[in-house]
């Protein structure tokens, strides 16, 4: 079964916003620290950061059977400095709740996708008023 690049990005997306309070920004990832007033709290954005050929030996398949990375950038904020560190450690909280709504069911956002969780970042911008996480995930599919 094919599913394009666009359909797991769409699929991702719709697994994130299930997680509480979590809402898609209407931004791309890359602005995601750039600008300090136009992120809200718990705002996410979905990017395909790169798409892979993998060879395949053991199965015959229609299409290409491929490897997208795909990163979920969101910003979480951290309120003044009398509360530090509930919201730094509440985002971390967040970034594990997004972990496994992606991963706990990717099976059932659709038939031929399988993923794993690569790696996870976070920054804090010079403003001090958010922290921004960034999680790589890899999925594989033919398209």
């Amino acid at each position: 079964m094919a599913i394009s690049c666009a359909q797991v990005r769409a699929a991702v997306s719709a697994q994130v916003s299930t997680v509480s309070g979590f809402h898609l920004a209407n931004l791309p990832p890359s602005y995601f620290g750039r600008i300090v007033d136009t992120i809200a709290h718990k705002a996410f954005a979905v990017q395909i950061s790169n798409i892979t050929a993998v060879p395949e030996r053991q199965r015959v398949s229609i299409g290409t059977y491929i490897k997208t990375s795909v990163s979920i950038k969101f910003a979480y904020r951290l309120r003044p400095h009398d509360v530090y560190p509930t919201d730094y450690d509440s985002s971390f909280d967040s970034a594990e709740d997004i972990i496994q709504a992606v991963l706990g069911t990717y099976s059932v956002i659709q038939q031929g996708l399988v993923g794993k969780f690569d790696s996870a970042t976070s920054t804090i911008p010079t403003a001090i008023s958010y922290i921004i996480h960034q999680l790589n995930f890899t999925f594989f599919h033919t398209i």
